[in-house]
């Protein structure tokens, strides 16, 4: 019968903790989104933020006048959740008999440390690398869902905490999808406005193949190929558009990081690299010097080999404008139990995931996913052709 001591839960626990510790220093269980999106705790199952419409313009006065009143109000509620998403059992009994030579002790008992080290260097680990793929997908989840124009149960927090309290709603704080067309824009708090004082269209669409006006709105949402001259697009777009907070009022929130699916790496790589690019014009090449290999202009080159192909994110990395959520003081998440019923041992894993997306103004898709699993196809347009700007975009 197999039989392990009472001190053995936490024997298990501190080999668990060096495998872990192990996997992170050969950074094993990193994820490229772990250094782009920003982390925040929360309390409970769920919390919940407003944002803060700011005061309008400040403005001068004369000697001896009153000093005008500007109020601030509170905005958009904005909700973050979390839910167990990471979750496994493993019976110990039955390795352990399988294998009762190679940990039986000179006592005819079990040797309990080097059971608790196989252990670790499988299960434990096992189940470390399978929390990093499951915790990468999730985040990778919020850019392949979040262009979905109808919205997508993903972003609904009611879901996730099982709460009457929070809204339930498959959109975004301001009943928009994350990456909004110019059809379905972002609305601001303060006047309900879809487009910033002085804003103007970039182009004369934001997809290849002609069928989606630009409107130089509140949107971040456009269906470019990955090209040169599509960055340019964008990037104009996100600096020049978007930069209006809550009260219609210009900000400045300059993008920094470049985030792309791992399948078109070697191309993002080329464009953003390469001192000069070359687009064939009527069989001739152009040279031209590539503005974001100047200072100023630099991305910082993120791939993800969870994001749908040929989609890609301009934004700002580290921002609070999209969040993965943890819980406070997160408890230990390894269990260790006797089933008295049959008298067998069992470990369990269990984490906890969420996110909350508290501004929209952060990140701008180049290309986008419209149900979440479908790669973007530019209307069939082969690949050796994206460097070309077609007519009328």
């Amino acid at each position: 019968m197999v039989h392990l001591s009472n001190t053995f839960p936490e024997l298990f626990r501190r080999e668990a903790y060096a495998v872990t510790l192990a996997l992170n220093e050969q950074q094993q269980v990193q994820s490229t989104l772990d250094d782009v999106l920003a982390t925040r705790e929360i309390e409970g199952l769920w919390d919940k933020d407003y944002s803060l419409v700011p005061m309008g313009e400040l403005e001068g006065r004369d000697e001896g006048e009153p000093i005008a009143q500007k109020n601030m109000s509170m905005g958009y509620t904005t909700y973050g959740a979390i839910a167990i998403e990471m979750s496994g059992k493993v019976g110990l009994s039955n390795i352990l008999k399988q294998r009762s030579r190679e940990f039986t002790a000179q006592d005819g008992g079990v040797n309990e440390p080097k059971f608790a080290g196989y252990l670790a260097d499988s299960v434990v680990r096992q189940f470390t690398l399978r929390d990093a793929q499951k915790r990468r997908k999730l985040a990778a989840k919020i850019f392949n869902y979040g262009g979905i124009q109808a919205g997508h149960s993903f972003f609904n927090q009611y879901v996730r905490s099982k709460s009457s309290d929070v809204t339930n709603s498959n959109l975004i704080y301001d009943g928009s999808p994350l990456f909004a067309y110019p059809a379905a824009a972002h609305a601001s708090f303060a006047s309900g406005a879809v487009a910033g004082p002085g804003s103007s269209a970039v182009g004369t669409t934001v997809d290849y193949t002609g069928l989606l006006a630009d409107t130089g709105g509140y949107f971040n949402a456009f269906n470019l190929p990955p090209a040169y001259w599509s960055l340019k697009r964008v990037w104009t777009h996100f600096v020049n558009n978007m930069q209006y907070d809550d009260n219609d009022e210009e900000t400045e929130i300059m993008p920094d990081t470049l985030l792309v699916s791992s399948h078109n790496y070697i191309k993002w790589t080329e464009i953003l690299k390469s001192k000069f690019v070359e687009p064939t014009t009527d069989g001739n090449q152009t040279n031209i010097e590539n503005v974001f290999y100047m200072e100023g202009f630099k991305l910082k080159l993120v791939p993800c080999r969870d994001l749908i192909k040929n989609t890609w994110f301009l934004g700002v990395s580290k921002s609070r404008g999209i969040s993965i959520c943890k819980a406070a003081g997160e408890d230990d998440p390894w269990a260790y139990w006797r089933n008295e019923e049959d008298r067998t041992y069992w470990t369990s894993f269990e984490r906890y995931w969420g996110m909350w997306i508290q501004n929209w103004r952060y990140w701008c898709a180049g290309a986008i996913s419209t149900d979440g699993t479908t790669a973007p196809t530019f209307g069939g347009t082969a690949e050796a052709d994206w460097d070309t700007i077609p007519s009328g975009v």
